[in-house]
């Protein structure tokens, strides 16, 4: 009887044991999907100008990703740096970090500066994607610009060979990085046709130009002002000292006037410049405005419509209001039924 008791207890010991070697397995396992993540982020800044291209400046603007159609979109802007009088072009390639393994990778939109890249296939545990952006500039270029280089040297190391041998060098490729961590989860995202695209990119502009506007209007222009302002109230103060200061001090505080007359002069073409530059951005923030709508001119027909309707009944409205118009009890439906029979019998022969 002791040896079953005994048994028994060992089978349980055992039976608990495996489970918590279980447990600890799928906890080790499985913990970056519900803990807290402490790796370093490697997302690339969004916003910011990124380099090491040759001809290009990249800007990383949106990283978005739909787990239930395992897509991702990046939003790239791409500002022409170099000396090339032509335009170089890219191609992409996505891996996740430490894998072999490459994601199709699709261009679905393109015009002057920016480009929409989507990687498809990207299983919903990925961590870091990197986005592999390699400049191909134009051949003729290139080629060019070797042969130049190669001219001035004093010569090729066959002395049988008077042609001049070149290798053109690899394309310079760079890595942006997207991180699970700070690329937006978007479960509406899908492909777009390429008028919504631009319209969002002309958005994304008139965004930008607001913010500068904002900042110029608000911040920079008064901060100017406010400068001047007390420039000027110290000279006032000098100048009511100096009545009272012997002939020395008055130099020196001549010399310091001049200096601070110097200084407003200085903050006054930095306020001109500034508003010049207010300007520039709301004429530009009007051409993108207008950019806009002509990409849709029957939708924004129909919405000019809706507002002058609206506009109209808006006015209506306040009209009858001013008129302290006290509106109509309107009939029930009884009672215009009972009104229609009356009018019914009415219209009976005798």
């Amino acid at each position: 009887m002791k040896i079953k008791m005994k048994w028994s207890l060992e089978n349980k010991f055992y039976v608990f044991s495996l489970c918590v070697i279980g447990i600890c397995f799928i906890t080790f396992f499985t913990s970056k999907a519900w803990m807290y993540d402490d790796n370093s982020i490697m997302q690339t800044p969004f916003h910011t100008e990124i380099n090491g291209l040759d001809q290009t400046t990249l800007i990383l603007n949106k990283w978005e990703y739909n787990p239930k159609r395992e897509l991702m979109e990046v939003s790239i802007t791409t500002k022409h740096t170099g000396s090339d009088q032509v335009k170089p072009t890219f191609s992409f390639v996505a891996k996740e970090k430490d894998s072999l393994e490459s994601y199709p990778v699709e261009v679905v939109y393109k015009d002057e500066e920016n480009m929409v890249v989507q990687v498809k296939k990207v299983p919903k545990d990925f961590r870091v994607i990197g986005l592999f952006v390699q400049e191909k500039r134009d051949q003729m270029i290139v080629e060019n610009e070797m042969k130049a280089t190669l001219m001035e040297s004093s010569g090729t190391l066959d002395q049988d060979q008077n042609e001049i041998v070149y290798k053109a060098p690899k394309p310079k490729e760079l890595v942006i990085a997207g991180d699970y961590r700070k690329i937006k989860i978007n479960q509406n995202l899908e492909t777009k046709d390429p008028i919504d695209y631009q319209t969002e990119q002309i958005n994304r502009e008139i965004k930008q130009v607001d913010k500068n506007l904002l900042a110029l209007e608000k911040e920079q222009m008064p901060m100017q002002q406010k400068l001047i302002s007390s420039i000027e109230k110290e000279i006032d103060t000098l100048e009511k000292t100096m009545e009272y200061q012997t002939e020395e001090e008055k130099q020196e505080s001549m010399a310091e006037i001049i200096a601070k007359k110097e200084a407003i002069e200085n903050a006054k073409k930095d306020q001109e410049e500034s508003e010049q530059e207010a300007e520039k951005l709301k004429e530009k923030r009007e051409k993108l405005y207008k950019k806009l709508e002509s990409l849709r001119p029957d939708e924004e027909a129909k919405q000019i419509q809706i507002e002058k309707q609206n506009d109209q009944l808006e006015s209506n409205n306040a009209s009858k209001i001013d008129k302290k118009e006290v509106p109509k009890k309107s009939q029930s439906s009884w009672e215009k039924r009972k009104t229609n029979k009356q009018k019914s019998s009415d219209t009976k022969p005798d």
